[in-house]
């Protein structure tokens, strides 16, 4: 099972301009390093993009919720996904920030958050956006 926290961190890249030349590349203006990316790895990842479209399910197989967005802090490791825990027909919406390393990814590209129930989210604090 994948995490869904490595698909929000970028690995193996650094910045600097100690990189050798033939290893350089320049993005918005900065040096970028690339160390040893595996892009075969890198293309059997998960899109953030079809995350953000998918429903999240506990253990039991359980409809928990809707991934509403997701969150990277500017400390660049720590990450957390906003799930939108409504009731029926998206009404009550309540948006609950949770750890992104709390979430794994199910076969079918959903995410998973283990031992999660609709009651138990739903008595997290609201999480507002700006």
């Amino acid at each position: 099972m994948k995490l869904f926290a490595a698909g929000l961190v970028a690995g193996g890249l650094t910045v600097g301009a100690n990189a050798p030349a033939a290893a350089q590349h320049v993005a918005g203006g900065v040096i970028v390093e690339y160390n040893n990316v595996d892009i075969a790895l890198v293309a059997k990842g998960w899109s953030v993009l079809q995350l953000l479209r998918g429903s999240v399910y506990n253990s039991d197989g359980n409809f928990v919720g809707y991934v509403h967005d997701a969150i990277a802090l500017p400390d660049g490791i720590t990450s957390y996904v906003i799930v939108n825990v409504a009731g029926f027909l998206n009404i009550g919406e309540k948006l609950v920030a949770l750890l992104a390393k709390a979430f794994g990814i199910r076969v079918d590209g959903n995410l998973l958050l283990p031992n999660a129930t609709k009651d138990n989210l739903k008595a997290l604090p609201r999480f507002y956006s700006r």
